[in-house]
């Protein structure tokens, strides 16, 4: 398999292919830009590392678990059709055989190309088709029939393109994120704006809404989900002295998240400490902004992820 795909895909010494363990093949590419690593299972880009930074942009668990039907901790996990717990609509199916987050982020995906376009972007295409992959949510959602494809560009900025085709003949509701998770240089060095004024679900407080009054810090557990914002979010790292943008398109829900230390010490594909070096932000369409797509329609999520040395002038102040 590994040949096969080394064969058809490689891009002389910019991609190339190594299994991180048996069955689980992974993507590297080091281009004029940046270097990067992405894994097929899952469809999940693990590690993208400007050439200009000391640090990677994206957390990966040092504990990581490579094995089918697990998903893995770090990079950006695609959580997809639903986000959570699966929810009929009416209830949480607790001890569900359906997995948290869907399945998209525990199944192997196709590469449809590797290209490097100008300027020495370097651009992978992956789909994950609802045939083979669907038949499982197909007895709860017998209707249900979409195709996904992710287009990854990876220069000085990482764009993701997240793209749902509803192949059916009937309207599907989905809900999808793009679990991003941020290396820090510790957990209270950190600032986030950009979703100021914005209205957040927090799950810590069964789910009760809030208003997100200022830029904040984390301070303990966090897991919130801002809806009807379609702003851009900004991570300020005094310790690493930098400013990660993470800029989104067709998302109107932003979702922050660390599991802070009990939760770390549970996890056993997170270190112990590890919650002081990471947190998710993730731009999403979940809970009250679910999409509809009705028969033929795509939706398209996108994120585009920068990093620039320095912190913002107001987070000095």
């Amino acid at each position: 398999m590994m040949k096969k795909i080394s064969r058809h895909f490689s891009l002389d010494e910019k991609l190339n292919f190594i299994e991180v363990s048996p069955g689980f093949p992974i993507i590297k590419v080091n281009n004029k830009w940046a270097s990067a690593t992405i894994s097929l299972y899952g469809g999940q880009i693990l590690e993208f590392q400007p050439h200009d930074q000391i640090k990677p942009v994206l957390w990966l668990s040092d504990k990581a678990i490579y094995k089918h039907g697990k998903a893995i901790r770090g990079g950006v996990p695609i959580c997809w059709p639903w986000f959570g717990d699966y929810d009929d609509g009416s209830l949480f199916a607790e001890g569900s055989s359906l997995p948290a987050h869907g399945f998209a982020r525990t199944l192997m995906w196709d590469i449809v190309s590797t290209e490097s376009l100008a300027n020495d972007v370097t651009q992978i295409v992956l789909h994950m088709p609802c045939q083979k992959n669907c038949q499982q949510y197909q007895t709860i959602q017998p209707h249900f029939e979409c195709d996904l494809k992710l287009k990854i560009s990876i220069s000085k900025e990482l764009k993701l393109e997240l793209m749902t085709s509803n192949r059916g003949d009937h309207e599907v509701s989905i809900s999808n994120a793009l679990h991003a998770y941020f290396n820090v240089s510790d957990i209270h060095n950190l600032s986030i704006s950009g979703l100021e004024q914005v209205s957040y679900s927090d799950k810590l407080q069964e789910g009760k809404m809030f208003m997100q009054e200022t830029e904040f810090s984390l301070t303990q557990e966090t897991d919130r989900i801002y809806v009807d914002t379609k702003s851009d979010v900004t991570l300020n790292d005094t310790g690493f002295s930098r400013t990660i943008t993470i800029k989104k398109q067709n998302s109107l829900s932003t979702v922050v998240w660390n599991p802070w230390y009990e939760n770390s010490k549970c996890m056993s594909d997170m270190s112990d400490e590890a919650w002081l070096s990471m947190v998710c932000i993730e731009p999403a369409n979940v809970h009250t902004n679910q999409t509809t797509l009705q028969p033929g329609e795509i939706q398209q999520l996108t994120t585009s992820i920068t990093v620039e040395n320095g912190v913002c002038d107001n987070i000095l102040k």
